[in-house]
């Protein structure tokens, strides 16, 4: 039961997280763009940092919780498919730039977090 307490909070965290962006980039695609983008990134960082530190305990509230409240693939899943929306292009352009920022992130948090001695 702990856990799912842990993902809520996380997950209220994460979806004011990106209403509080949603103000600041007013477009619904770059805005939906950027939460994605900065989700993946925390999360690579944030899987390195508790892998390396051994703090496992906030796992169920950063990933899953957080992360996954901030980015959201139904957002980009509306806007590649609804006609006055981005399209399909849109959809690519998620999908390649998440997996390329989170490669990087990964190499970055892998080579800056230290392991705990």
């Amino acid at each position: 039961m702990r856990a799912v307490w842990l993902v809520s909070l996380g997950g209220i965290l994460g979806s004011l997280t990106r209403w509080f962006l949603s103000l600041i980039i007013p477009s619904s695609g770059l805005g939906t763009l950027a939460a994605n983008l900065l989700g993946v990134t925390l999360a690579m960082v944030f899987m390195v940092f508790m892998e390396r530190r051994g703090i496992t305990e906030l796992r169920y509230f950063l990933l899953p919780g957080f992360c996954g409240g901030l980015s959201t693939f139904s957002a980009v899943t509306y806007e590649a498919v609804a006609p006055e929306e981005a399209g399909l292009t849109y959809l690519l352009v998620n999908i390649v730039a998440s997996l390329v920022v989170a490669h990087l992130s990964l190499k970055a948090a892998r080579r800056f977090v230290k392991v705990r001695a």
